[in-house]
């Protein structure tokens, strides 16, 4: 029992901290120049709006650098996608797998 109530206690401290990751990492995705807006629509799922969706944005490069830098910066896990959005029309830019 005492085995079975540690593993829930630490199972709960992990999921909010990795919520409070993913948080942190939206604030900063927020701060960008090239991002408009950011958000976890599903576990799975990483949504970013671009400021100038007509740019030719190198998408595979910002992909990697946003996967690689949430898990340095900000703890969250590899394991979703990235969706790039352009915010004026709505329509779907850009997508890398963050694996």
């Amino acid at each position: 029992m005492k085995k079975f109530l540690r593993i829930l206690v630490l199972s709960l401290l992990l999921s909010v901290n990795a919520y409070a990751g993913k948080q942190d990492m939206i604030s900063a995705l927020k701060g960008m120049p090239v991002v408009v807006d950011a958000a976890w629509p599903q576990d799975i799922s990483l949504w970013i709006f671009m400021s100038n969706p007509n740019v030719g944005h190198d998408f595979d490069r910002l992909g990697y650098t946003v996967c690689n830098g949430a898990v340095t910066n900000f703890g969250v896990q590899k394991g979703y996608s990235i969706t790039f959005w352009n915010p004026y029309n709505k329509k779907q830019i850009g997508k890398y797998h963050c694996y």
